[in-house]
């Protein structure tokens, strides 16, 4: 169990982190909810930890690119007509293609995954920093699986085993969104794998936390 105010990892009976004390995330909320678990938290015990940003902030981030342009239109043409085409154009963007995310981030769980002890989740791809999310990265207890919901992409699915998350490496720089990073690793056989996830820095401390805890075992 990942407490979420530290990500130490918890026995999962455990009520309180054994680390700083706070509530764990299975036992915060005592009313069962009317949705399924599944398509929510993406685990059998609501305890998956998302890492996503809202989707307020989707929506602004895919939005930015237009308010520059339609302030650049004002600038350069005195237009407010022109200005408003190109900021319209970009807002039903933003909230047609934020739906699109947010179907992609509450996917039900993967057959292949049922079962199996899901620690967090988030949308993800395998393109680069300046794509959409078009699948799910789930950060199980024996490593990272990619899947894909863009029938278009070649890759539908990975598994790495999370001995080879050791030599992931974060690239960060300028992204569609904001903190949406690459992570490269390679699997000892010269085969190099390339997530780019949000917050980057939380997936790499929490593949870190994994590791150290099966070490421990």
């Amino acid at each position: 169990m990942i407490c979420t105010s530290c990500y130490f990892i918890n026995p999962s009976e455990n009520v309180f982190c054994q680390n700083c004390g706070s509530q764990l995330p299975h036992v915060q909320s005592q009313k069962p909810s009317s949705i399924s678990p599944l398509i929510l938290a993406n685990t059998l015990d609501n305890s998956s930890l998302l890492i996503s940003r809202s989707p307020w902030e989707i929506r602004l981030d895919l939005l930015m690119p237009f308010l520059l342009v339609a302030a650049l239109v004002f600038v350069f043409t005195l237009n407010n007509a022109y200005a408003l085409g190109v900021l319209g154009f970009g807002l039903a963007f933003a909230l047609y293609k934020a739906r699109d995310i947010g179907q992609i981030i509450n996917q039900t769980i993967p057959v292949e995954l049922i079962n199996k002890t899901i620690i967090a989740y988030g949308p993800a791809n395998t393109a680069s920093r300046f794509s959409l999310p078009t699948g799910v990265l789930y950060l199980l207890s024996d490593g990272l699986y990619f899947k894909s919901f863009d029938s278009h992409e070649d890759i539908s699915f990975i598994h790495i085993e999370i001995s080879f998350t050791e030599t992931a490496v974060r690239k960060s720089g300028f992204s569609l969104f904001a903190n949406w990073h690459e992570i490269e690793m390679n699997n000892g056989m010269n085969e190099r794998f390339t997530f780019t996830v949000q917050n980057g820095g939380e997936w790499m401390l929490l593949m870190k936390l994994l590791r150290t805890d099966m070490m421990k075992r």
